[in-house]
C-alpha cells in the first residue's frame, strides 16, 4: 500500500493565536522593549513553522526488532520536534474531542496500553477511513 500524508488543519484558533502574538510583538517594539519583542517574534516563528510543517503520514516500515513490515502513523510536528511513531495495529479507538473552550476540535487516537495522541488533520473523514483501512 502506498504512503498517505495528511496535513494539519490551519484553523481559526491558530490564526487568532498568530495574530495576537504578532500584535503583541508590534506593541513591544512600539514601546521600545525590543528584547521582549524579539522573544515574542521567535515564538511567532515557532508557531508558524509548527502549523505549516505538521504532517501525519501512514507508512509501511520494517522495525529493527522484527522481520516483517508494520504500518505506522508517523506524526511529524516540524523541524523543532521529534517524530512520533504510532503502530496502526495498536490503535484501539479514534474519537473527537473539543479543545480551547469548545472553539475547536481534534481527533484523539488511543493506542497501546493507555497511550494517547491528538491530531488535527485537514480531512478528518479520509483520515479515519485510512486508519480503518490499514488496521
Amino acid at each position: 500500500m502506498a504512503d498517505r500524508t495528511f496535513h494539519k488543519r490551519f484553523n481559526t484558533t491558530a490564526r487568532v493565536g498568530v495574530v495576537v502574538f504578532a500584535l503583541l510583538a508590534g506593541y513591544f517594539f512600539w514601546v521600545k522593549m525590543a528584547i521582549i519583542g524579539i522573544f515574542v517574534a521567535i515564538i511567532i516563528v515557532g508557531m508558524i513553522e509548527r502549523i505549516l510543517n505538521t504532517t501525519y503520514t501512514f507508512k509501511k516500515v520494517k522495525p529493527i526488532d522484527r522481520d516483517d513490515e508494520m504500518e505506522y502513523l508517523i506524526i511529524n510536528e516540524g523541524r523543532f520536534s521529534s517524530n512520533r511513531n504510532v503502530p496502526v495495529c495498536d490503535i484501539t479507538s479514534v474519537h473527537t474531542a473539543k479543545t480551547f473552550l469548545g472553539l475547536d476540535h481534534c481527533l484523539v487516537i488511543e493506542y497501546g496500553h493507555h497511550n494517547m495522541v491528538t491530531v488535527q488533520p485537514d480531512n478528518e473523514e479520509a483520515f479515519e477511513k485510512e486508519i480503518s483501512k490499514r488496521q
